[in-house]
C-alpha cells in the first residue's frame, strides 16, 4: 500500500497498454499518470478537475485528461458511474509524431478537454460513438478484439487531429504551465509524506511550495478547484478506503493512521465522501469478496 496519491504507474501490457474499466466513482484525491485517460459518464454527475479547470460533468459528458495532467475528482453524486478509458502513446508507435503540436509541445488530444452532450453537437455523438464501440469490444472480447480497439484509438487519434482546431498557446503560457506542475509536484510530494500527522499546517505546505501562506491557499484553490483541506481530507479518506478494503486493522487504528485527532470526525468524514460509514464500507467489501470466492 506504498504508493504516492499524485502519480500513478498503472502496469500496462507493452504490446497494448490500454486499460478500461466502468467504475462506480466517488471523490478521488489529486493525482497525474502518463497514460492518457478519457472519461465517459454513464449515469450520474461528477466535477472533475484538470489542471486548474473545474468540469461539472453529467451524463453523457466526456473528458480528456492529457497525459501528465494533474486531475481529480470531486463532489461525485451517489451511484455515479463512469467509463474510464487508459492508454499509453507508445500504442501510436513511429505515428506519434504526428500527434504533437509543434506550438504547445501537448498531445493533440489537449485540444479539447471538455466535450458536453449537449453542447458539442457533431463533436460529440461522434467521439461518443468511438468510446461506445472500444467499450463494447472490450467486454465482448471476440477474436481480434485488441486489433479492434487499437483501429478505434487510432479513430480517435485522427478524429482530434482532423476535426478538432489547434488551439494557440502563447510560449508564456506553456512556462507558466510548467511552473505551476513543478509546484504542484512539491505540495503533492511533502503532503503525501505528512498527511498521517494530524498536526500538519498550512505554513509547512506554503513552505513546501516555497509560496507566502495567503498566496498559497489561493494559489491552490485556483489550480484544483477545492481548498487544501479539503484535498487533504480528501487523501485521508481515500487511504482510509484502501485500508478497509486491504487490511484486517481495527478502524479507530485505520483513523490515526490517517491524520485523524478523533474516530467522530474519521466516520463523519467518510460517510461525507464514500456515502457509508466506514464499517458499512468494510462489510460491504467482504461480502462482495465473499461472492466472489463462491463463484
Amino acid at each position: 500500500m506504498d504508493r504516492k496519491p499524485w502519480y500513478q504507474k498503472r502496469k500496462v501490457d507493452p504490446a497494448f497498454p490500454f486499460l478500461f474499466k466502468d467504475n462506480t466513482f466517488h471523490d478521488f484525491a489529486f493525482h497525474w499518470h502518463e497514460l492518457l485517460e478519457m472519461v465517459y459518464i454513464l449515469q450520474g454527475s461528477i466535477c472533475i478537475t484538470v489542471e486548474g479547470k473545474v468540469y461539472h460533468s453529467s451524463k453523457g459528458d466526456i473528458v480528456i485528461i492529457n497525459s501528465g495532467s494533474i486531475h481529480g475528482f470531486l463532489d461525485a453524486e451517489p451511484g455515479t458511474v463512469v467509463s474510464a478509458y487508459q492508454f499509453g502513446m507508445e500504442l501510436f508507435d513511429q505515428t506519434l509524431l504526428d500527434l504533437w503540436e509543434k506550438n504547445s509541445q501537448k498531445l493533440v488530444f489537449g485540444r479539447q478537454t471538455f466535450v458536453s452532450q449537449q453542447k458539442d453537437g457533431d463533436i460529440h455523438r461522434r467521439l461518443e460513438k468511438l468510446l461506445l464501440l472500444i467499450r463494447s469490444e472490450y467486454y465482448a472480447q471476440k477474436d481480434g478484439f485488441r486489433l479492434a480497439i487499437r483501429a478505434r484509438l487510432y479513430d480517435l487519434a485522427l478524429f482530434f487531429l482532423r476535426e478538432i482546431p489547434e488551439q494557440e498557446q502563447q510560449p508564456e503560457e506553456l512556462i507558466r504551465r510548467n511552473a505551476n506542475h513543478q509546484i504542484m509536484e512539491r505540495v503533492f510530494s511533502f503532503v503525501h509524506d505528512n498527511f498521517c500527522d494530524p498536526d500538519i499546517t498550512l505554513d509547512q505546505v506554503a513552505d513546501a511550495a516555497a509560496l507566502s501562506k495567503f498566496y498559497f491557499s489561493r494559489y491552490f484553490k485556483q489550480q484544483t478547484g477545492q481548498t487544501f483541506h479539503a484535498y487533504l481530507s480528501r487523501l485521508r479518506i481515500n487511504q482510509a478506503e484502501e485500508y478497509l478494503s486491504e487490511s484486517d486493522l481495527p478502524i479507530i487504528d485505520i483513523a490515526y493512521s490517517c491524520g485523524f485527532y478523533s474516530l467522530k470526525t474519521f466516520n463523519r468524514l467518510f460517510k461525507h465522501y464514500i456515502g457509508t460509514s466506514p464499517s458499512g464500507y468494510r462489510g460491504s467489501k467482504s461480502s462482495k469478496t465473499s461472492r466472489q470466492k463462491k463463484q
